[in-house]
């Protein structure tokens, strides 16, 4: 049992207009403090041994996050929007590791569980700065409900492969299930890290989502006057996404992410301009983000990220366009096990104005957060 307490402060200079960050999440909220994560995980992990054995997770997330890793038909209305009262639970499975085909054997879980997909994740502690890339928060999934297998070819190379019901969403009996499968390689002398995921399967839904939902998935347009009416092109709404992330240590004090993505989606409803009740448009995304990590020395590291992630047709972020920005923070750990993270965070655009209420191309934010771990 372990968890994490974060709690974020996030200021907006030029953010006069609405109480909005855009693309910078899930530190959305202007100006106003957040508790973002307070975080408990129940696990009893797989032994990688030569014998059958089973575990479980269970990951509960309580905060305002809640509503930044929120599946589909889960506690839709559960909470107001923007509030701290809120709970998601974000991971719940369980494992069995098997002693065959290799000699590290094969783990299986089923479940919930997070994406593989990407190099940051949704748990403060699992990503160098308190906000996250556009890549991240627009371009993949957060988690999935499914099965996933993980066979160990070798110390250095796993491959994966599974079945999941889509991308953050609840169970459906009508949901077609789709394919989630990857490896991943390590270099013999540690320095390296190479991971490679693809994603395939029917994203929209058999029925259109209800007019007056609070969070709509990223990726669905809201087509009120088809509201509870059977979509009849789900089948061929299929969304494909490939993620490749190559880590590379240069020096005992600094490392370098890479990470590109591609993502397609066909005929997604209600994406054409100027279309009537819902005419369909297919619609692509991509993006390149770059990660240096230095450590001065083990209480004070820095971070540097940069990007630029191209939304086509809108789909992602409901604006066409190219977005870029660059963040540069710091880890501070004053203690093992307390961590402060302040950041400065220059976002633009090209083709459209974003942000401040769709008033402006650029946005300026200063933000902070402290963890506690225990």
């Amino acid at each position: 049992m372990y968890g994490l307490i974060e709690n974020s402060f996030t200021g907006n200079p030029g953010g006069r207009t609405d109480a909005e960050n855009f693309g910078v999440n899930p530190n959305h909220l202007a100006n106003q403090w957040m508790g973002n994560q307070y975080y408990l995980a129940l696990a009893r992990p797989l032994q990688q041994t030569d014998s059958v054995n089973f575990g479980f997770r269970a990951d509960l997330l309580f905060g305002n996050d809640w509503q930044f890793n929120h599946m589909q038909a889960l506690f839709n209305s559960a909470w107001p929007l923007n509030s701290f009262p809120g709970f998601d639970p974000a991971q719940f499975y369980t494992s069995v590791h098997l002693p065959i085909l290799t000699p590290k054997g094969l783990d299986i879980i089923g479940g919930r569980w997070y994406t593989i997909a990407g190099f940051e994740g949704v748990p403060a502690v699992s990503r160098p700065l308190l906000s996250t890339s556009y890549m991240f928060n627009y371009g993949q999934p957060f988690t999935h409900f499914g099965m996933l297998s993980r066979l160990h070819l070798s110390d250095r190379v796993k491959l994966f492969n599974g079945t999941i019901n889509g991308w953050d969403r609840w169970i459906d009996q009508h949901y077609i299930w789709g394919y989630i499968g990857g490896l991943t390689w390590d270099s013999k002398d540690g320095r390296d890290h190479f991971a490679l995921t693809g994603i395939w399967g029917p994203n929209q839904f058999p029925r259109f989502l209800g007019a007056n939902q609070e969070i709509y998935p990223t990726g669905y347009v809201n087509i009120p006057s088809l509201a509870g009416l059977p979509n009849p092109g789900y089948k061929r709404n299929d969304r494909i996404l490939l993620t490749w992330v190559f880590s590379r240590k240069w020096t005992e004090k600094l490392v370098q992410t890479i990470e590109t993505d591609q993502g397609w989606e066909r005929s997604i409803p209600g994406l054409a301009s100027g279309g009537l009740n819902g005419a369909p448009r297919s619609d692509d995304w991509y993006g390149f983000g770059n990660w240096f990590l230095y450590s001065f020395n083990e209480e004070l590291t820095g971070v540097w990220r940069s990007e630029w992630f191209r939304d086509v047709a809108g789909s992602r972020t409901g604006f066409p366009g190219n977005f870029y920005e660059v963040t540069l923070g710091l880890v501070i750990r004053p203690k093992p096990y307390i961590l402060v993270r302040p950041e400065v965070r220059f976002d633009w655009s090209q083709f459209c104005h974003p942000f401040d209420n769709g008033t402006k191309s650029h946005q300026l934010t200063l933000g902070m957060d402290v963890i506690f771990r225990f």
